[in-house]
């Protein structure tokens, strides 16, 4: 892709990637220059609490062309860090690095989350100069061979931990958290430090999808009455004329997650989805018992439909694919037979590209949605990706 004429400003360039990539770093100079990185909430408070991280500048020569590059390693598991990588041959991104560079050791770092929001500005410091980059041989067409090769001697250089000809900064201090604020019919406000990180996660699920459903067809936190007290029916629910959706989000429930082994991460998670489960399992249980639901927000009754397939959705921060899972089969399936649901386990990064790719249309997420939940039927694990291909 040509992004020196796809692009005519810098803005331009950010907006489009922070929308279209999962993860990524970018370099922008808007009279204050700084590293844009957009993470998983998950990583970003891990980041937060004190979870290790590495960030590396350097170059690489390929067919008499540099290539200026970029790696961040964040020890978010103590025994298998998450590795971005970047390069760019955008003319005016590379000015921004340059003139990053040219700063001296002190840098901005931006950290944005799923929503493409800021959550997180801290003003760590790079080593001194150990490498000078070669900028009149920057390769500024986009080659594939090329390109393949740069990302295949980074991975080498970072499995063997060659880092000797880079620029460095080790972990993040200081840094400030930014307050969102999401004008919609709830007005809702997050305080990233503040909130447990659950009822952050329900919010920032919330925001997209109540661009898509009409007004008081999507409710936050719905209740139902038993024995004199409130109890939440399910996260998020809404509706339309030809669909139903129970929405639970659940994420690693102890503070610096990232202290801990992989194995004890997955049991905390496993428990988190089997709890997902049986509250949705009560909540499709209540609506057959014709139990009655009311918005928390005006205490008005909800009007569900009995007679529509429901979608059940399970949202979790991070969802690693390997482990023992077997044991999680008895429970799903168990929910769908008896309820005679659609069901989809994943991680919230993977259901917002199914949003983006709906294009505001609730029959077109309901569909998506749909077709996912019938593959895990069909391939019995739901460890895979999302891919909208378009025909």
């Amino acid at each position: 892709m040509d992004f020196n004429n796809k692009y005519e400003t810098l803005d331009d360039f950010i907006s489009s990637r922070l929308n279209d990539e999962e993860v990524g770093i970018w370099f922008y100079d808007n009279g204050l220059e700084k590293f844009i990185i957009k993470l998983p909430n998950h990583i970003i408070r891990a980041i937060n609490q004190g979870c290790k991280l590495e960030m590396l500048v350097g170059q690489y020569f390929v067919s008499e062309k540099t290539y200026p590059v970029i790696g961040l390693f964040i020890y978010d598991h103590i025994d298998n860090p998450l590795i971005v990588t970047q390069s760019s041959n955008f003319l005016l991104e590379i000015d921004a690095l340059k003139l990053i560079l040219k700063r001296g050791n002190s840098i901005l770092l931006d950290f944005y989350d799923e929503l493409g929001v800021p959550v997180l500005s801290s003003n760590p410091t790079l080593s001194e100069n150990t490498v000078e980059i070669q900028w009149q041989n920057i390769d500024t067409e986009y080659n594939n061979d090329n390109w393949k090769k740069v990302l295949d001697q980074m991975k080498l250089d970072f499995d063997a931990k060659n880092y000797q000809d880079f620029q460095r900064i080790e972990n993040v201090s200081n840094a400030v958290a930014i307050q969102s604020a999401f004008i919609t019919d709830q007005n809702i406000t997050t305080h990233y430090l503040e909130e447990k990180e659950g009822d952050q996660l329900e919010k920032k699920v919330f925001v997209p999808l109540e661009s898509i459903f009409k007004i008081n067809t999507i409710f936050l936190n719905p209740y139902f009455n038993s024995s004199g007290r409130k109890k939440e029916f399910t996260d998020i629910f809404a509706h339309y004329e030809l669909g139903t959706f129970y929405i639970e989000s659940k994420v690693l429930s102890s503070q610096k997650a990232f202290d801990k082994s992989i194995s004890k991460q997955q049991d905390n998670i496993k428990k988190q989805i089997l709890k997902a489960v049986n509250q949705l399992a009560g909540a499709l249980r209540s609506v057959s018992n014709e139990i009655s639901v009311f918005d928390s927000k005006s205490n008005l009754k909800i009007e569900i439909n009995k007679g529509l397939v429901p979608q059940c959705i399970i949202l979790v921060s991070e969802l690693p694919s390997f482990g023992e899972w077997e044991d999680f089969n008895i429970s799903i399936f168990k929910l769908i037979s008896q309820y005679n649901c659609y069901l989809n386990i994943m991680e919230l990064s993977d259901f917002m590209k199914i949003i983006k790719v709906a294009s505001a249309s609730i029959e077109k997420l309901d569909y998506y949605l749909m077709k996912r939940a019938e593959g895990f039927e069909t391939t019995k694990t739901f460890f895979y990706k999302t891919e909208v291909v378009f025909n």
